[in-house]
């Protein structure tokens, strides 16, 4: 067979696919259209597979209502979910994978879908610098999917994902703290960076959010009134050990020395003055 016979029968097969494919679609199309519900059912699920979900999605949510209260309604209700989560819309998937698991709790699909809830917020959640609040939702649904189904194979998944979305948290958390600190709002910045070092004890920035306690802790006694100064130059010698013996060799150490000098001179100042008095 020469090579010009061998791409005229190529050229005809791919023709004739291309053909049938076409007419196949086209079929489904008119079903989607003006079918019946078991031809809809059909072309629902053939757009699905084909991947175009929006088609897939409009033809679902229209046999939803039709198999209420059907066995296929839960198999409709399932795709119809990750229709929405295949397409982008996390939230209204999140919001379906959540149905699925109050309707079907016993389901086998019930684990999956409780572990997608989680999965969909974990999308939508924003940069740290904009509102966590899909952060945190993630964070409880995939410690409620982990204390449900210890046993999963999605546990370890599920740990990673929290692992990034609470340093997350964390970022967000420090660069407030920062930003009180910036603006010389030095009571709000030591609360914020004990409250950092409280809830983000594993967290990449808590050397830092260590050192910068210091420093705060330090320039808060510094602007008080002469009554709270002691007890806060105090506070920063205090924080300043603690992150000695923690980080002997961190790269703050020569700053949180001359922080912790500076405490210790100013400490000494009022301890003498004490004395005089007495």
């Amino acid at each position: 067979m020469n090579r010009f016979l061998k791409i005229s029968i190529l050229g005809i097969f791919v023709w004739l696919t291309f053909a049938s494919c076409s007419k196949e679609y086209k079929k489904y199309t008119q079903w989607s259209r003006k079918g019946t519900i078991s031809q809809k059912d059909s072309a629902a699920f053939y757009f699905y597979k084909r991947g175009e979900y929006d088609k897939a999605s409009y033809l679902l949510e229209e046999l939803r209502a039709t198999y209420r209260g059907s066995e296929r309604a839960k198999t409709v209700l399932y795709h119809y979910a990750y229709s929405k989560y295949n397409s982008g819309f996390y939230i209204l998937g999140a919001h379906y994978f959540e149905q699925f698991t109050q309707l079907y709790p016993n389901d086998d699909l019930t684990s999956e879908c409780t572990f997608m809830i989680g999965y969909c917020y974990y999308l939508e959640s924003d940069p740290f610098y904009l509102d966590q609040n899909y952060s945190i939702k993630a964070i409880n649904q995939f410690q409620l999917f982990i204390n449900t189904y210890p046993f999963s194979d999605k546990v370890d998944q599920c740990n990673e994902l929290m692992s990034s979305l609470r340093e997350r948290l964390a970022r967000k958390e420090i660069e407030t703290a920062k930003l009180y600190f910036n603006t010389e709002n030095y009571k709000a910045a030591v609360t914020s960076f004990e409250v950092f070092m409280r809830e983000y004890p594993d967290s990449r920035y808590r050397e830092e959010a260590h050192f910068m306690l210091i420093k705060s802790a330090y320039s808060l006694a510094e602007m008080s009134i002469s009554s709270k100064q002691k007890n806060r130059y105090l506070d920063a010698i205090e924080w300043y050990e603690d992150f000695i013996d923690k980080y002997p060799n961190s790269l703050f150490k020569r700053d949180a020395e001359n922080t912790y000098a500076k405490s210790k001179k100013e400490l000494g100042k009022i301890l003498a003055t004490e004395d005089s008095a007495s």
